[in-house]
């Protein structure tokens, strides 16, 4: 039987074939001898360098519409919609209300604190609402510290992401956070002794100093050490082994020990009796509904268009995953999960007019084996940012090329200082970089780079002459 969708199809097959290579140039002889000169598997990366300010010259793009892990340039969407969605003056609020009666200094109910996502409401945050509570007359609570989370929906309660639960970059998302959920502690060599020093300093978390001192050198000193959690007699207990070079001086690390809940109640705890208050009770938690109660006292985090500059700058993966879900419950007015990020995303994309061919993403951070894109769909992407009224704000979040960031010692003597804004991607096998360069003729470009491969530690150098090459307009 003949088929008469044979000249149509025929048809589209060469139009398709003309637009794309009407679009994308050949990759140039300079970019072609860069690959060969690091021999790295080619089709273990991808590249895409695109003339913002001629666009009428050609993309240079390998393996553009093949995908890969982005790692952490997963929070360059997350930031965009954010931005786009909630706009730069967002801030998020967190209150306390209480229950019951207040009379003669004493609150005859429960504290309760509501909390909308703030992922950097701080232990300070935390101290001001208390005394301004304690200035309005409530000096005693007979009840018990309610922690209202009903703002986002069930959240994972357990790390699966690797074999270190406890570092920050592992925090999981939640309502309500203080100081990112870590315990900040300090290493000090102090006469062939190693002294270890928390901040904050609660009565409830025990420390177990059997770090031996090492004659070694200093560039792997996270490496030398092991920690673990343990049940101490009245609370929990970090239990530090391992070696700390005398050579390291102060080194810091900041740790997630205590469960989030308790964590806040024990800081809470302290703090209203550092302040002169009296407080017995116990805490529980309430995800289900607001009960009825009155409102006591607000605090309003930094506006959103400055908290997106630590969040990308520093790669902060509790702010990122909290901001989607936190553009999520404002937009759906429901309580919302991860389970929902990928199909919001979709949607949001497709709504603003870009192809979300094989874009799968997990989290709002980038911290995943799972989420998935090529460098065409970031390329699209990245084309909208820098045409949308917040492209500003959007930039001035991203790392400025060996000056701020992960990016301060990338780089630094080369002509391309300064020149450029970068978001960074890393996990195991995962290597990516993506921004906006101004080469040396002063045109703005587009420049992304995602590497998947055991190699890709090592590819740090490809990076740097794949911006030389751009800046460099060879």
């Amino acid at each position: 039987m003949r088929s008469h969708n044979k000249p149509i199809l025929k048809t589209l097959f060469y139009l398709w074939i003309f637009v794309s290579v009407s679009v994308y140039a050949e990759v140039p002889e300079s970019y072609k001898a860069l690959m060969s000169k690091y021999n790295f598997k080619k089709d273990s990366y991808s590249f895409i360098v695109k003339n913002l300010t001629n666009p009428k010259e050609k993309a240079i793009i390998h393996n553009g519409n093949k995908n890969f892990n982005p790692a952490s340039l997963t929070k360059i969407i997350t930031s965009f919609i954010a931005l786009d969605e909630l706009g730069p003056n967002y801030k998020w609020r967190s209150d306390f209300y209480y229950t019951g009666e207040i009379k003669d200094n004493t609150l005859q109910g429960d504290l309760i604190f509501f909390g909308r996502g703030d992922a950097s409401f701080s232990i300070n945050d935390l101290e001001v609402l208390i005394r301004k509570i304690q200035k309005k007359g409530i000096k005693k609570i007979e009840g018990n510290l309610i922690l209202n989370k009903s703002y986002f929906g069930k959240l994972p309660d357990a790390i699966d992401f690797d074999d270190d639960p406890m570092r920050a970059y592992n925090v999981l998302p939640n309502a309500i956070s203080i100081q990112s959920n870590t315990v900040n502690f300090k290493f000090i060599s102090q006469n062939k002794k190693i002294k270890i020093e928390a901040k904050p300093d609660l009565k409830y978390l025990k420390i177990k100093n059997n770090i031996q001192v090492s004659e070694k050198n200093c560039v792997s000193w996270k490496q030398s050490l092991d920690y673990q959690k343990a049940k101490g007699a009245l609370g929990d207990m970090i239990i530090f082994q391992g070696y700390f070079s005398k050579k390291c001086l102060n080194k810091e690390i900041d740790l997630s020990v205590i469960d989030n809940s308790r964590y806040f109640y024990e800081v809470f705890k302290s703090l209203w009796a550092q302040n002169g208050g009296d407080f017995l009770g116990g805490y529980w938690v309430n995800d289900k509904e607001r009960l009825e109660s009155k409102l006591l006292e607000s605090h309003y985090s930094n506006a959103l268009g400055v908290l997106i500059r630590d969040m990308n700058k520093y790669s902060l993966n509790l702010m990122s995953r909290n901001l989607i879900l936190t553009v999520m419950a404002e937009d759906l007015k429901t309580q919302v999960t991860e389970d929902d990020v990928n199909q919001f995303i979709l949607n949001w994309l497709i709504n603003h007019g870009i192809d979300t061919n094989n874009i799968f993403v997990e989290n709002g951070a980038g911290l995943s084996r799972k989420t998935s894109i090529n460098a065409e769909s970031l390329m699209k992407i990245m084309n909208k940012i820098y045409e949308h009224p917040y492209m500003p704000e959007m930039l001035s979040s991203f790392s400025i090329l060996a000056e701020d960031g992960t990016l301060e010692k990338k780089m630094p003597f080369s002509k391309v200082k300064k020149n450029g804004h970068f978001k960074t991607g890393s996990l195991k096998n995962v290597s990516a970089i993506a921004g906006y360069l101004v080469d040396k003729n002063k045109n703005k470009k587009i420049l992304i780079f995602l590497m998947n491969d055991k190699a890709a530690n090592k590819s740090y150098g490809l990076q740097n002459d794949l911006i030389n090459i751009a800046f460099e307009s060879i």
